[in-house]
This record gives C-alpha cells, sequence and structure tokens, in this order.
C-alpha cells in the first residue's frame, strides 16, 4: 500500500458548459471538511456562512482551484458551485468520495 501513499486520484465532471477536474478527497481533506463544517454549525445561524464552507470544498478538491479568490469564485453561478460540491462530495454519482 505504501507505494500509492502521495497519488492524487482525479475524475472530470460537468461544471457550467465545459468540464473540470476534480481530486477524489483524501481521509485527511474530508476531515478538514467536517472539521469546517461542525464549527461553522456551531455558529449562530446569522454568523454561518455556508459561501465559505463551499468556497472552502471548491479549493480543496477542484484542480487548478487553490489560488481562485473569493471574488472569482463567487463570479459563478450558486447552482453550479452546488452541483460541483456535490459531486466533490460523492452525491450525484455512483462513485464515492470517501
Amino acid at each position: 500500500m505504501k507505494q500509492h501513499l502521495g497519488k492524487t486520484q482525479t475524475k472530470t465532471v460537468p461544471f457550467m458548459d465545459g468540464e473540470v477536474e476534480i481530486k477524489v478527497l483524501t481521509v485527511g481533506q474530508a476531515k478538514l471538511i467536517e472539521t469546517e463544517t461542525k464549527a461553522m454549525q456551531g455558529l449562530p445561524a446569522e454568523e454561518q456562512d455556508q459561501l465559505a464552507l463551499l468556497r472552502s470544498v471548491i479549493r480543496i478538491a477542484v484542480v487548478d482551484a487553490e489560488d481562485l479568490t473569493d471574488e472569482e469564485i463567487d463570479s459563478f453561478p450558486v447552482t453550479e458551485l452546488t452541483k460541483l460540491s456535490e459531486a466533490i462530495m460523492g452525491m450525484g454519482s455512483d462513485e464515492g468520495n470517501a
């Protein structure tokens, strides 16, 4: 198994009128997202920032998205980002991500 450490698996998913490549989440990345989600859920409702969590997921998992600014990510349609997030988290596909 050690020979597979550090290897990144990716898959291509539809996004807007094209496709993007997403990384299959590692256990560590899934735990990071879970930690961020729990931290946000612990805040009062008016302080919860679902879009910040969405941006974080996109930066973690989409190839070449780690350097996108908040403003750049915010320029995409929210429905497209939501679909992308669902694909990343393994929802809406037969392939699990965790």
